[in-house]
């Protein structure tokens, strides 16, 4: 099995498509509607890399890495995250999550990233807490469009705090709402 990672443009078509098959067997309400017909794994505004493990041709494990300036509190922070983490059922239970969380989340440390965000369910905290992300119990993330966004329920929050300047607002993190101002990733 091999480890890699590719820039957006960069990632050959046949792990796109087999990205995107697992996806949308694992979100399918990720491709309605006016997404129904969607090409993209991750947005490409938020500059998305894509960690995956490969057995020759065989997609075994994703994990995409984005970023965006976050406003918050009155400061601007270089937020990273991971987004659709995935192995394919077949695959599950032995470890391969955890190799391209593991990749990802070195990705996100080595760069200029002030904090990293992301959700999951409440099941996985632990899991990504594993890997040095900590959850922000009572988070209120709210995303979707600015003139009404809608607050994240259902999913934990969990970040890590990178930079000088990250760590310094953790506690603002905690105690204000983070609004996303568009789609979550």
């Amino acid at each position: 099995m091999r480890l890699l990672t590719f820039r957006d443009r960069e990632l050959p078509a046949t792990l796109r498509s087999r990205i995107l098959a697992a996806h949308r067997d694992e979100w399918p309400h990720g491709y309605d509607g006016e997404l129904e017909g969607r090409t993209w794994i991750q947005r490409p505004w938020f500059h998305p890399n894509h960690v995956v493990l490969v057995d020759d041709d065989r997609l075994i494990a994703y994990a995409g890495v984005v970023w965006k300036d976050l406003a918050h509190g009155g400061e601007t922070y270089r937020t990273s995250g991971l987004s659709g983490v995935i192995t394919l059922p077949a695959f599950r239970r032995h470890g391969h999550a955890r190799r391209v969380v593991e990749a990802a989340t070195t990705l996100i440390r080595a760069s200029d990233a002030d904090i990293g965000l992301l959700t999951c369910a409440p099941s996985l905290t632990g899991f990504y807490a594993a890997h040095g992300w900590e959850e922000i119990v009572g988070a209120a993330l709210f995303g979707g469009p600015a003139r009404a966004p809608t607050r994240v329920w259902s999913e934990a929050v969990m970040m890590g705090f990178f930079s000088d300047k990250g760590r310094a607002a953790r506690e603002a993190f905690a105690a204000q709402p983070i609004f996303f101002d568009d789609d979550l990733w």
